[in-house]
């Protein structure tokens, strides 16, 4: 296992992100056994990815020698830009929030606590930025993503179909 370290994203790695992105989401995709077309992360450009990493919002996990083992984003958004129902996150919600997404580790390099370093990494950055809780989409169906979300402290708050397929939005309190 190599030395993880995750840092914000530099614009020239947009072109590996993408690829990262794209390669992560199909897989999730067929491990949630929903079509593509139904997660706009399996069909964004590079320009899409770059205006992400210049604003800041994305994170890479490298390897000790600069690779990129994984990447996500997060974002800190004011409450009111979620609809969503969150009367059952668990504590007081602040007007900042965390929405974590485009979370992708290359596919041999999944099962080896990549994911939970980044996770870790965001979770310490929106506690820093005062956000209350961070929050997630993640398809219900995808039993394994459901089971890691949840073996991490994060619960299930509300559910829709609005995007083809069962997507259940998940918290988590930051202490």
């Amino acid at each position: 296992m190599p030395d993880i370290h995750v840092r914000t994203a530099r614009l020239s790695e947009a072109p590996t992100i993408l690829k990262l992105v794209r390669e992560s989401m199909s897989s999730y995709c067929k491990d949630s056994g929903i079509p593509d077309s139904y997660i706009e992360a399996t069909s964004e450009s590079l320009e899409t990815v770059e205006d992400a990493i210049s604003s800041g919002v994305v994170f890479v996990a490298l390897s000790d020698g600069d690779d990129i083992l994984g990447t996500c984003r997060l974002y800190i958004r004011p409450r009111r830009e979620f609809t969503e129902d969150l009367s059952s996150a668990k504590g007081k919600l602040s007007s900042r929030l965390a929405y974590f997404a485009r979370f992708a580790v290359w596919d041999t390099w999944r099962s080896q606590g990549i994911g939970n370093y980044l996770l870790s990494h965001c979770e310490t950055f929106a506690k820093e930025t005062h956000c209350s809780h961070i929050l997630l989409h993640t398809a219900l169906s995808n039993k394994g993503m459901v089971s890691y979300y949840n073996a991490r402290g994060f619960s299930l708050l509300t559910s829709d179909s609005s995007r083809g397929y069962e997507r259940g939005l998940f918290g988590k309190r930051l202490k």
